[in-house]
């Protein structure tokens, strides 16, 4: 089987790592760092930006806390390089509960954000939107890897 779009599998246990403290991280910022305690500021530049009273910038630099940026792309990084790596043996079984599981994990973050849009309205409805930017990414790894554990569970009760 072809797996031109896969990343090698020792990437897998350095982006698991780097995942599972990029959660940590993310969790702090966007929960606990509400008066920016901790900050990294730097010089950026802006397509956009919206400084409260003095209304909208575009195409400028700014001075802004970058921390929950750089959280958000390495969170997004290790979690693609984990969830799109080969696995130690990748045969068409691991290749079809690779996309069994994103399918489901669409299917579920769709739908959760369906609910949501029902239900959840004005700045609430902002902070769904920004878990669910990773909610799909989390239900897959989440999906492949209980369904790849359960495959070589049955696969050890079968011999």
């Amino acid at each position: 089987m072809k797996t031109n779009f896969l990343f090698p599998n020792v990437l897998k246990k350095p982006s698991l790592i780097l995942l599972v403290l990029s959660f940590i991280g993310l969790i702090f910022v966007l929960n606990f760092n509400d008066n920016e305690a901790v900050q990294l500021q730097a010089k950026v530049f802006a397509l956009m930006n919206d400084e409260g009273f003095k209304g909208p910038f575009y195409f400028s630099w700014t001075k802004n806390n970058i921390l929950d940026e750089l959280v958000m792309l390495l969170f997004i990084a290790s979690g693609l390089v984990f969830a799109f790596s080969k696995e130690k043996t990748e045969d068409e079984m691991v290749a079809k509960i690779r996309v069994e599981s994103l399918v489901w994990a669409t299917y579920l973050n769709y739908g959760i954000l369906a609910f949501c849009i029902l239900f959840i309205y004005g700045l609430p409805f902002l902070n769904v939107m920004m878990y669910n930017m990773f909610t799909l990414l989390v239900f897959f790894i989440i999906r492949f890897h209980w369904m790849l554990y359960k495959s070589t569970k049955f696969e050890t009760n079968e011999e």
